[in-house]
């Protein structure tokens, strides 16, 4: 996850003698200035709204430049709807970022956690929970627990496969893999998947996907169980 910027920065716009701006004041579009050492005005479609600005640099005014630094703020403070997607690696873990008019916190559980790369936040998302905000439209993740692969729909890591295997689900340079050797009727498979073969978690049954679901295909005849031999899955007297 790479958002646009770490900082907020926006020029300051000259204000007419004796104007004293405030939260409601008229604006221009891009104007910002500070409203104290910690809180920054931000003009949002014509009218200036106030926005904390809770890390170590405060809000300062440098060559005619407002710089607010969000490091230190919560989920729930205020943010321009002009500043969709601003974010930094948050000081108590993870990265703040605006969305929708409010900032709010997004966990970076993948193991680089939120790092500062040439003044860009990136947060690792391989691994993550079930509603954790998330910004990147369909990327996906492995859940903690190594179960099952998350997708990002509407703003939240949501369960897509599960990963029933032995080996769960994991992530190596980028790309995850999901364990699917072992499967439940009914559970989720990709459609790339089609035609593969799966033990039932007792053993007793294959299950095959076929629809994007895996579905029964044939069950184990007594003494047999079902076996996963390098990338064969067949009923197997057991050895």
């Amino acid at each position: 996850m790479k958002p646009k910027a770490l900082l907020r920065a926006l020029p300051l716009l000259l204000i007419p003698f004796g104007c004293k701006p405030a939260p409601g004041s008229d604006c221009d579009t891009g104007e910002a200035r500070c409203l104290d050492a910690q809180r920054e005005l931000v003009c949002d479609q014509g009218k200036f709204v106030e926005t904390p600005c809770r890390g170590k640099g405060g809000c300062s005014t440098v060559r005619e430049t407002t710089t607010c630094d969000i490091t230190g703020n919560r989920s729930g403070d205020p943010c321009s709807k002009g500043e969709e997607g601003v974010a930094a690696c948050a000081l108590e873990g993870g990265m703040i970022a605006c969305h929708s008019g409010r900032f709010e916190l997004v966990a970076c559980r993948g193991p680089r956690g939120c790092e500062t790369i040439a003044g860009q936040p990136n947060c690792d998302q391989s691994v993550g929970d079930p509603g954790d905000a998330c910004k990147l439209p369909n990327a996906k993740s492995c859940s903690t627990d190594k179960q099952a692969v998350l997708r990002c729909r509407e703003g939240k890591l949501r369960q897509l496969y599960s990963c029933r295997g032995e080996s769960g689900c994991s992530s190596s340079a980028g790309k995850l893999a999901c364990d699917q050797t072992v499967a439940r009727l009914k559970d989720p498979c990709d459609k790339g998947l089609d035609g593969h073969v799966a033990c039932s978690e007792d053993a007793a049954q294959l299950l095959i996907c076929k629809g994007e679901t895996f579905v029964a295909s044939e069950k184990c005849k007594a003494g047999t169980k079902c076996t996963v031999s390098g990338q064969s899955t067949a009923c197997a007297k057991p050895g």
